[in-house]
């Protein structure tokens, strides 16, 4: 027998005081009271009665009573001590609730609750209704990231609030890390429970390695979900040809997890405007990939759809059927070129349908005009502190680039192959007349180099960047080249930022970094639903972590940047529940055994007592024991 209430010592104190106490009062009840008689009558029956008291039977009696009271306060003192038997567990539980709101806890394949993220919910507060007085419960959430909602506390009504506020986050799940985190937490807490609610989504055929949970622990895992029915859009974007920089070419796939051969729809979305619809027919487990080219597509937020058009069957996971992907704006390319006559530039930029260009000469030159590209050929006039800028030939003191002179029949020897100037073209094998001898300077980066003396170079300034090649290219056989007009291509790419010609989207469930103007410390974020928020700026990267997916808009007081975001996890899509498995650990798949049982011993004391007292109240009102 183990006790958890009063000190044994208190217990007998009290005990023996109160055993003194009844004595004493049984002596005084003893004790007679001195009678007067008026008449013989009495006095005679008062000598009866005095014999009476000398009957064995009458003083048995007499002590049965004072026995009676005694073992009432020696239960009493037993009830005080809070009684248990010996192998009853008194320790207070460690209990740790996972919850998965993964984007599959989405799925609305569920009876009686909204979705599975829903029922997981109702789940955990049965839980908490359930724990006894001494557990401890922590709560936490995961997807790919663990979310902890409370410590372990023992006031469980206070986690109902933060269970009801939890939402579907559209990201992957990381089993792992909340395996780990689960280990981490429980490890060294003697009696605990592991208790994760989640629909095990992409886990067939998953393994993991062996987990220390402690030897303690109990694991149950509390399987969410129906069915598997879903078809998904898995890949989504938008890109410009390289060629035509005005039409575009869109990539879609969608893929099928239903178990039968099921009809869609796929539809394509430019600013909200239906512009395109195929129907298909998707086999068990099809992947549908389809490339529409030369879309002439006016707007620049564009969308698709897919959704199930078969009578007799249904999608349940609404939040992979649309996927968002942003165009570049379409516009052309500013571009002045200050020279006094270079057929092999002016031809080359005339021949591109996707600049305008401006051809000055040197007195012509405008220092105040903006142009997005200046090109100067074998000219340096003054430049303004913004713009793009480009110099063939440089000459002069003006030129922002140090010269040393000249170099005769220079042969190109080093090139940066990784550089986007370098895309697809190589130079060793051009013939150069003559080249300036340019001078590397602070955070000039070479391009191209003859044995150590650098043709080609780029400088970053704030507000500036310029591109040197140090030949007149009328002066070489660069122009007859293939090269030559590859070369300008990727010129005006480097300036245009070549990498808007396919906006990338981002996924969600990952740290979004998203370059901005230098300086700043942070910036606003509008997220496809909800109110903006603020996010910081390290180095000019604007740090937010996407878990919605949809366009978002990021402004600074220099710009606004659009983002597109999709869920683009394939896993996710595969809703399918699965049973979690561990390898040399049993996992419980029920949490009927979570109710906290403990045998309260000194209630039935109580109870036992105050039927002895009835029992002495009706003997004493039928004049058995007085």
């Amino acid at each position: 027998m183990q006790f958890t209430g009063l000190l044994l010592d208190t217990v007998f104190m009290l005990a023996g005081a109160a055993a003194v106490f009844v004595t004493v009062l049984y002596l005084l009840k003893l004790r007679k009271r001195r009678i007067e008689v008026p008449f013989s009558p009495l006095w005679g029956r008062v000598l009866a009665d005095r014999k009476s008291h000398a009957d064995w039977w009458r003083r048995l009696k007499r002590l049965l009573s004072w026995l009676l009271h005694l073992i009432l306060v020696g239960l009493l003192g037993l009830a005080m001590a809070g009684p248990h038997f010996k192998d009853e567990i008194l320790q207070g539980r460690h209990i740790l609730v996972l919850i998965d709101n993964s984007a599959s806890m989405g799925a609305i394949d569920v009876s009686g609750g909204v979705d599975r993220l829903d029922m997981a919910r109702r789940q955990a507060i049965e839980i908490l209704e359930a724990v006894g007085g001494e557990d401890r419960v922590m709560i936490a959430a995961f997807n790919n990231r663990i979310e902890p909602l409370s410590p372990f506390v023992s006031e469980v009504s206070l986690l109902e609030g933060p269970l009801r506020e939890l939402k579907v986050a559209a990201t992957g799940t990381s089993y792992e890390q909340a395996l780990g985190f689960a280990a981490d937490s429980l490890r060294g807490k003697g009696q605990a429970e592991l208790v994760i609610i989640s629909d095990g989504a992409g886990l067939a055929g998953k393994s993991f390695d062996v987990i220390d949970f402690g030897p303690e622990t109990t694991v149950r895992h509390l399987k969410i979900g129906e069915r598997s029915d879903n078809v998904a859009i898995t890949a989504f974007n938008a890109r410009r040809y390289l060629a035509n920089k005005l039409d575009f070419e869109i990539f879609v796939q969608a893929q099928s997890f239903f178990e039968r051969t099921i009809e869609a729809e796929l539809q394509i979305h430019a600013d909200g405007r239906l512009v395109d619809t195929k129907a298909l027919t998707l086999q068990p487990g099809e992947v549908y990939s389809q490339f529409y080219p030369s879309q002439a597509v006016s707007g620049e937020e564009i969308e698709a759809r897919i959704r199930v058009t078969s009578r007799d069957a249904r999608d349940v996971f609404p939040l992979d059927d649309r996927a968002f992907a942003l165009l570049p704006s379409k516009k052309k390319l500013q571009v002045q070129l200050v020279t006094d006559g270079n057929l092999f530039l002016e031809g080359t930029l005339l021949l591109n349908p996707n600049i305008d260009v401006n051809r000055v000469r040197l007195s012509e030159y405008d220092v105040d005009a903006v142009y997005d590209i200046t090109i100067f050929d074998r000219v340096t006039p003054p430049i303004s502190d913004r713009g793009n800028f480009v110099y063939f030939a440089p000459e002069g003191e003006l030129s922002p680039f140090e010269l040393q002179g000249t170099v005769t029949n220079p042969i190109i020897t080093d090139i940066k192959k990784s550089h986007p100037l370098m895309r697809w073209i190589t130079l060793t094998d051009v013939n150069i007349g003559q080249s300036a001898k340019l001078r590397r300077a602070g955070r000039d980066e070479v391009v191209a180099s003859s044995f150590g003396t650098p043709i080609i170079m780029t400088r970053s300034e704030e507000g500036r960047q310029m591109v040197v090649v140090g030949f007149d290219v009328r002066h070489s056989d660069f122009p007859l080249r293939v090269a030559f007009p590859v070369f300008i291509f990727n010129l005006l790419d480097y300036f245009a930022l070549a990498d808007q010609d396919f906006i990338q989207s981002y996924a969600t469930g990952e740290t979004w970094a998203v370059a901005v103007a230098r300086g700043l410390t942070t910036a606003k974020m509008h997220p496809p639903q909800g109110p903006p928020v603020e996010i910081p700026v390290f180095d000019g990267r604007a740090m937010y972590y996407g878990e919605a997916p949809g366009f978002y808009r990021l402004e600074t007081p220099q710009s606004s940047v659009r983002i597109a975001a999709n869920l683009s996890d394939v896993e996710e899509s595969r809703i399918a529940p699965n049973d979690i498995e561990l390898p040399e650990i049993e996992i419980t798949r029920q949490a009927d055994s979570m109710v906290f049982e403990r045998y309260q011993i000194w209630i039935w004391i109580l109870l036992l007592a105050t039927l002895l007292l009835l029992i002495e109240w009706w003997t004493y009102n039928r004049r058995v024991t007085v």
